[in-house]
């Protein structure tokens, strides 16, 4: 401190100004962890991985938008909630070449088995090279045109067999696995074009072992989050023996059906016909859509059997759709991914130092996005917890009850150079089996208990949802 002295012989009492240091990761807030395990027994009180979207969704009420926290072993997590760090992350920070971060389950069984897999696990110019070709094929504007019609196709004969099954009522108690057989079936359409493998006399059955042994996957990963997965494989534990089980016969059955879409390729003009006219070497192409079909089924089956849920309890929106045009109808599928994300969490590693926010992150580090959690967040959605599609709608006058709405928020299909490969075959297909299965029935859900989620890598239903459909009039 210093004294000056003015003419008018007063002191005027001033400071230096030092820089402020940056504040970096181990400023952010944190709960408090134990050495070894960080804050393992936290989460398994808090219902383990099954309820890691809600045990994280409480960390961020408790520490606020940005908190850091070693759920297990010496990594910290960065988890962030605010939809404006979570836009500079994907726009702004995840490098040239993005990096995700992988369940620890599955890294260990390519280290292990040497199994090399399609896009989700490629990294660098490899990733980015092949990402190209097939963003090209899927994400271009004209994509459409040549992606809607094997789904279309599809749909339709879903809801055929599900004509014929609900002409005296029909109730399912598992829409889970129909969906996930559906989800499947269009993937791979999409892969061959107009020609299927559906004359196959085996091929109905190859598809529906196929989709149990891919949903195994899925709840085999979140068992194994219990304890240390390394454990778990090194004393051969029955959670790691169902995991690669699991994984063993999907990419089995994965990489056959890719090798017979090869072989007949010449008569198809789907997606494997297409990344061979660019040249993409056979092997790479197994490996990119084997992990296509594995990764087709959860992630759209889910997201309809939600919106179907929520359609059940909603007899204004399904009149709406009725009434209303197609537009309509992605507003249903947005609101409902805006509630159930099908993914809470969305993933990068940094590549470089970094600032996010006013913290200095260095390189690798990895960044967990609490999708769930900005979506669900009365701060960037007014009304939340309520099912309302036609927040998504900026001429709806009754948007002029909801005060908030951020639609960077809700990114269910992630956001930059590494979002999700498959939204436009997606779109196509949640808003296709939506309008038919609205326009072909009536339903509503027999549950007599109420339905919530858990995390099983996605979120899902943490019982059956059991729908009873019956065929409209055909004059409605």
């Amino acid at each position: 401190m210093y004294r000056l002295k003015c003419k008018a012989k007063r002191y005027i009492t001033t400071s230096i100004q030092r820089p402020k240091l940056p504040l970096t990761i181990a400023d952010i807030p944190r709960p408090k962890s134990l050495p070894i395990i960080g804050t393992k027994l936290d989460l398994i009180i808090g219902g383990s991985g099954k309820k890691l979207h809600e045990y994280i969704d409480n960390r961020h009420k408790q520490l606020g938008p940005i908190f850091a926290e070693r759920l297990s072993g010496s990594t910290e997590l960065v988890f962030i909630s605010d939809p404006v760090l979570i836009k500079s992350l994907f726009m702004n920070l995840e490098g040239k070449y993005p990096i995700h971060l992988l369940p620890d389950p599955w890294t260990l069984y390519e280290k292990i088995y040497g199994s090399q897999r399609g896009l989700f696990f490629m990294n660098g110019e490899e990733w980015l090279l092949n990402r190209r070709i097939v963003n090209k094929h899927l994400l271009r504007e004209k994509a459409d045109d040549w992606i809607r019609p094997p789904i279309r196709d599809t749909v339709e004969d879903f809801i055929k067999k599900m004509r014929n099954q609900s002409k005296n009522g029909y109730l399912t108690k598992d829409m889970e696995s129909e969906l996930y057989h559906l989800s499947t079936n269009v993937i791979i359409n999409v892969l061959l074009g107009t020609n299927n493998l559906s004359h196959s006399r085996h091929y109905e059955q190859l598809l529906t072992v196929f989709a149990t042994s891919v949903r195994k996957i899925f709840q085999t990963t979140t068992r194994l989050y219990a304890w240390p997965v390394e454990w778990c494989q090194r004393f051969n534990l029955k959670s790691w023996r169902d995991f690669k089980e699991s994984v063993d016969l999907s990419l089995c059955l994965a990489k056959k059906m890719a090798n017979e879409m090869i072989r007949h390729s010449n008569r198809s003009n789907g997606l494997v016909n297409r990344l061979i006219q660019d040249g993409m070497k056979d092997e790479i192409i197994i490996r990119i859509i084997a992990d296509f079909i594995i990764a087709a089924g959860d992630t759209t089956a889910y997201t309809t059997l939600w919106i179907l849920w929520l359609l059940s309890k909603n007899d204004e929106v399904v009149q709406n759709i009725v009434l209303k045009d197609d537009i309509y109808i992605k507003f249903v599928v947005k609101e409902a991914m805006r509630m159930y994300p099908v993914a809470p969490f969305l993933t990068r590693i940094l590549t470089q130092d970094t600032i996010l926010g006013k913290y200095e992150l260095s390189k690798g580090t990895p960044i967990i996005a609490s999708i769930y959690t900005s979506g669900r967040n009365e701060e960037n959605f007014s009304k939340p917890n309520l099912f309302l599609p036609y927040r998504w709608n900026k001429n709806d006058q009754q948007t002029a009850s909801l005060i908030n709405h951020t639609p960077s928020a809700s990114l269910p299909f992630a956001m930059g150079a590494r979002s999700c490969i498959g939204k436009k075959i997606a779109m196509i297909l949640l808003t296709e089996v939506v309008s038919q299965i609205v326009k072909n029935f009536n339903f509503k859900c027999t549950n007599t208990e109420n339905i919530n989620c858990i995390t099983s890598q996605v979120l899902v239903p943490d019982k059956p949802i059991e729908l009873f459909f019956t065929v409209k009039d055909e004059q409605n």
